[in-house]
């Protein structure tokens, strides 16, 4: 049995409302260095391998807990956020000036639609994320932590939960009212399970490391 924790990263300076230049380069503020640091000394065992998203806030929060477990590898993936408005247009921006236009992209709802250059769309986001679980699933590494960030993380639950048998723009929408009802906070997690060919979501642990089970997405299965 394959066990991997998919953990949103720390506190960052956008998740904070202040400006930023590029999705890949935000830091973490000096409260994410705590939370950073706490998710470390909360893993009671050494993993087999450590995974990162290439974002600058991802591996910051990785950081203390590869420091932690020395001896373990340490690797990035693409598990990166999803950049659905082009950075190049929301330079030195915060959250809530990007606002309008992020709740039009959902409001459009296409999930080929890319929104200028850097951007992706929701489909090339799922496929990542299919891609990241196939990967996942194949590894010789048995219990495994990845770093990345919330709406990825979101995405691949959601194709554990309803894999092929949903159109992407249906998983669109499910995401979009699931991101907006119960948004996926700082250092929280997923647990899943790979066994016998499937994927579990087994729970949902949120960011005081309180286990609690999701309606929504746990106990989801997908065979691979």
């Amino acid at each position: 049995m394959k066990l991997v924790r998919l953990i949103r990263h720390a506190e960052s300076a956008a998740n904070a409302g202040l400006a930023t230049t590029a999705p890949d380069s935000i830091p973490l503020t000096e409260k994410g260095q705590l939370q950073a640091r706490a998710i470390a000394d909360s893993i009671t065992s050494a993993p087999d391998l450590i995974i990162s998203s290439p974002f600058e806030r991802a591996i910051a929060t990785a950081l203390p807990t590869t420091e932690r477990f020395s001896h373990v590898p340490f690797e990035m993936w693409p598990v990166e956020e999803f950049t659905y408005l082009s950075p190049n247009r929301f330079v030195g921006t915060t959250p809530a000036d990007r606002k309008p236009y992020a709740e039009s992209y959902w409001k459009i709802g296409d999930a080929e639609f890319t929104g200028g250059p850097g951007a992706e769309s929701f489909d090339h986001l799922l496929e990542r994320a299919d891609a990241m679980l196939a990967k996942l699933a194949d590894h010789d590494a048995q219990n495994i932590l990845v770093f990345s960030h919330g709406q990825f993380i979101r995405a691949a639950a959601l194709l554990i939960k309803y894999g092929n048998h949903a159109r992407s723009y249906e998983l669109m929408r499910e995401f979009r009212a699931h991101d907006v009802r119960e948004p996926f906070r700082n250092c929280s997690s997923y647990q899943l399970v790979f066994s016998d060919g499937r994927w579990t979501v087994e729970c949902q642990i949120d960011s005081s490391d309180q286990e609690r089970f999701s309606d929504t997405f746990c106990t989801s299965e997908r065979s691979r």
